[in-house]
Formats: C-alpha cells, structure tokens, sequence
C-alpha cells in the first residue's frame, strides 16, 4: 500500500500534476487549503454577509455548500442561503434531492422554477445565461450580496479553452464586461482550482450530494470535442487545466481585486 507523503498513514489519492500521494487527511487539508486562497483572494466576507450557494444537489455543489459551512461556522455575521433551481426534467441530481442535501447540511434554502422554453432545446450558452440570471435575481431578492457555484478547476479549464478555440484571447476581459453588466452580487467560485476527480473523491468520503450525471446536449459539439481534446493534454501533461487557469488570473478581470478577510 502506498503510502501517504505526509505522514505514514496510507495515500488515497496520487496527484500527478503535483507528484503527491496522499491520505484522507492531507487530501481534505490540500482541498481545504486551496479554497481558503480562493476566497481570501475576492476581499469578501466582511461583518453581515449573506451567501446565496447554487445547489442542484450534485456531488460538486453539495461540497461547496458544506465547506463554506464548516469555514464560516463560528462566523455568527455571515449567513448562507441555498438556492436550489428546478430545471424540470433533466439529466442529474433532482430538485427533490438538492432539498435533502440542503436540509442535511441544516441550511435555509429557497426553490426557484427556470422557465420552460417549448420552441426549441437551449443551447449550453443560452441554458446557463438563464440559470445564472436566475441565480443573480434570486441573490438580489434574498439580500445576498454573494453568489457561490460551484464550478471546478475543470469546467473552468473548459470555458477558457473554447474561448481560445473561437479566438477570444482576451476571454478574461470578455467575461469581466459580462458580469459587471448583470451582477447584483459578487460571483464566486470557491472550487475553481481544484480538479472535479478530487471534488468527487471529497464528496464520496463526507457522503455529500449525488452523482453529476448531467449530459452535454447533442447539439453542443464544440464542447464535446474540445473536452474531450482537453482531457487528452492534461492526461498527458499533467497541470494543463492549471496552466490555463493561472493564464486567465494574469489577465485584468483577476477575481479580488479588493482586500479583506475572509476567516482566521
């Protein structure tokens, strides 16, 4: 049994892009650790806070809700509300299992319907516009000023290879124009530099959430292949989701640019 390069106890995981082995306790530290950088960076988290959390129940969102949790649980100024929305039938976790995990968690929660579209099925772009107008409205409404995805370092990786894809080079600036025109909230995303294989590892051992099983629709061809491209370089050079990461931060639209404290 390999062993953990921390302490002697046995490794759970092997980090390629960082040669690591190891255990449950150093794996939760590890994930812990890059999170608190994550937030610390944003300068939020003052006296009154609210926190509206995006939950569908899934393994990535119910993670990011527990953490934050745990994080802020001696902090009695800052609240956490789930906002849980119902995309009617679709692939994946349930609205009725995005309440369980909410209630398991003890965190208030409020359900929101995304309207239904009959003349034809949204594209990926047009489907996550309406959810993310929804999930801002609902911030707003509920007097959180905000918003938390949960969002991995490989969705993340995604979005910003299909930009260089369609040759928007200055995705960073691009996207920073974008929220500053519909935000009602500071949009956060505490998971983004950890890899949604360790996400799902985390969940399995805390028994959080349920398996992401949402589909990409047949008509996004451009993201099936250019995952399926990206899955294929960080395989073979391990940090290639890193590298494209650490390459949107040097941009302007670096998330934080404000100065605070999140916690101790």
């Amino acid at each position: 049994m390999t062993k953990c390069d921390k302490c002697p106890q046995s490794a759970i995981i092997y980090q390629r892009y960082s040669g690591k082995h190891l255990c449950r306790e150093h794996f939760e530290e590890d994930v812990h650790r890059k999170i608190k950088e994550t937030l610390r960076k944003t300068g939020l988290f003052g006296p009154g806070s609210r926190i509206a959390v995006g939950l569908d129940g899934g393994r990535k969102s119910a993670t990011l809700a527990f953490v934050l949790k745990n994080l802020f649980i001696h902090r009695k100024d800052i609240d956490i509300l789930a906002v849980i929305i119902d995309e009617g039938e679709k692939s994946g976790p349930t609205t009725d299992q995005a309440r369980h995990v909410a209630e398991q968690l003890g965190i208030t929660y409020t359900v929101k319907t995304l309207p239904f579209l009959p003349d034809h099925e949204p594209s990926h772009i047009v489907h996550s516009a309406r959810k993310r107008e929804l999930f801002f409205g609902t911030a707003k409404e509920n007097g959180a000023g905000i918003l938390a995805t949960g969002e991995t370092l490989d969705d993340e990786a995604l979005e910003i290879f299909i930009s260089y894809l369609q040759g928007n080079v200055d995705a960073s600036e691009e996207q920073s124009e974008e929220q500053s025109e519909e935000q009602s909230a500071a949009w956060i995303k505490p998971l983004r530099r950890i890899p949604e294989k360790e996400v799902r590892l985390y969940a399995i051992g805390r028994d959080l959430g349920f398996e992401n099983a949402a589909k990409l629709s047949n008509t996004d061809t451009l993201r099936w292949v250019a995952k399926g491209l990206l899955c294929g370089f960080d395989r073979r050079h391990p940090g290639t989701n890193y590298s494209l990461l650490r390459g949107l931060e040097k941009g302007p639209a670096q998330e934080g640019a404000g100065k605070g404290k999140a916690f101790k």
